[in-house]
């Protein structure tokens, strides 16, 4: 047997297989045996037919089954003699009996080939650590205070900024009537962003009862294309006005939402958090612009099978996305097809990063351990509150063990590369 290994691009190869008359000769000849001493052919007794009339009858299926039986064989000792590092599934093509054996194609996507740039001599911009003050922890003591608080009926009969309100509302864009903007009854916060800001800044001042017309001008960048630009009045009339009744800062309230005794150790729990993110916010800040460079410094090839596969993956999350906001392609002005090309340099650069941080991390002897993954999976438990030995059979059982350890090890390669540089 022979074969040849052609390079095309995007890490695209060809393996050209050619099959010596005398094994496919082999195969041949004990597949018609089968034949034979099967062969149902009228006039003859099972397995006593002449050769001439068997071969007439099942070449096709005697040339097909000798193919089904000598090509996964003789592929697979191809594929284990070149040692491939084979990324999606390869695929067989052009399989031709011929007079002197059997030939046919591999088509494989392997891992690119590249070398590492000088990536240490790297210059990024740094960030001051931002300090968490009293303002800081007080603003999330009052989000918190606003997400326990209970809606009242307010004393007033004016709406003002902050004030949650419901209204009637019909919408018109040049003239027409548009579906999207007539609601009986729309609830939202004054100030809050929810809605345009010309009608919440319109709704401000209105009695409860009154009716008014509003007009408004959507952003040239406003999501739902087919409004961009343009000008609207919106009929509203206020239904409803109600205020956030919110707890008092006590333990009490302090135990309910954190497990804390008292305001005071809830406060240093919200000014650890907040240094935790603050110093988290840096780190990521650093790991970008690393990140950035390091694709911008590294040019080559990706897999066209694998970059289908993450373009899959950043079209489904953006379209998660959308439905958690109650959207989806169409309500933006989007169809799929332009969804899919934004999205392709973006696949590109992850799977850029992947490869060019599991690179780095053999150069620098960076390795991941299972017990490395097992804390993980354990710290992870206990955030989770869920049972870390349960979690860690069921990482393995269902694979993604593996994927876990790869996340470590570029975690790991990116904090040793924002050590390093500058």
């Amino acid at each position: 047997m022979k074969w040849e290994v052609k390079d095309e691009k995007n890490c695209r190869k060809v393996i050209e297989v050619k099959v010596e008359k005398e094994r496919v000769d082999k195969i041949y000849a004990k597949v018609f045996s089968s034949f034979r001493e099967n062969a149902r052919i009228e006039g003859f007794r099972k397995g006593k037919a002449p050769e001439s009339m068997i071969i007439s009858k099942f070449k096709k299926d005697i040339d097909d089954e000798v193919t089904k039986e000598l090509v996964p064989e003789t592929y697979n000792e191809v594929m284990k003699e070149l040692n491939l590092n084979v990324v999606t599934y390869p695929m067989l093509q052009e399989v031709k009996p011929e007079a002197d054996g059997i030939s046919y194609k591999i088509v494989v996507e392997v891992n690119p080939e590249f070398a590492l740039k000088e990536y240490k001599k790297m210059k990024i911009e740094d960030k001051k650590l931002k300090e968490v003050t009293e303002a800081d922890v007080n603003r999330e003591l009052d989000r918190l205070r606003q997400y326990r608080g209970k809606l009242k009926d307010s004393a007033s009969d004016t709406a003002k900024d902050g004030y949650y309100v419901t209204i009637a509302m019909a919408g018109f864009v040049d003239g027409k009537a548009e579906a999207s903007m007539t609601s009986d009854s729309q609830f939202l916060k004054i100030g809050a962003g929810s809605m345009i800001k010309d009608l919440e800044n319109g709704l401000i001042g209105m009695k409860l009862g009154q009716e008014k017309d509003i007009s408004v001008t959507f952003p040239a960048d406003y999501f739902e294309k087919n409004f961009a630009g343009k000008h609207a009045v919106i009929k509203a009339k206020l239904n409803a006005i109600k205020e956030l009744d919110m707890p008092e800062l006590t333990d009490a309230f302090a135990k309910e939402v954190s497990g804390k005794e008292t305001v005071a150790e809830l406060k240093s729990l919200i000014s650890g958090n907040m240094a935790k993110q603050a110093s988290d916010d840096i780190r990521n800040f650093k790991a970008d612009q690393i990140m950035k460079k390091l694709i911008e410094m590294h040019s080559f090839e990706l897999p066209q099978g694998l970059v289908d596969e993450e373009i899959n993956n950043v079209v489904n999350r953006y379209q998660k996305n959308l439905q958690q906001q109650g959207l989806n392609l169409q309500s933006i002005g989007m169809t799929m097809e332009d969804l899919r090309g934004k999205s392709r340099k973006q696949a590109e650069d992850n799977l850029k990063s992947i490869y060019i941080l599991r690179k780095i991390a053999e150069a620098e002897k960076i390795d991941v351990t299972d017990t490395d993954v097992e804390t993980e999976i354990k710290r992870i438990a206990v955030e989770t509150k869920d049972n870390a030995d349960n979690m860690i059979k069921q990482a393995k059982a269902r694979g993604s063990w593996e994927a876990l350890k790869a996340k470590l090890l570029e975690d790991k390669t990116i904090e040793s590369l924002i050590a390093a540089v500058k």
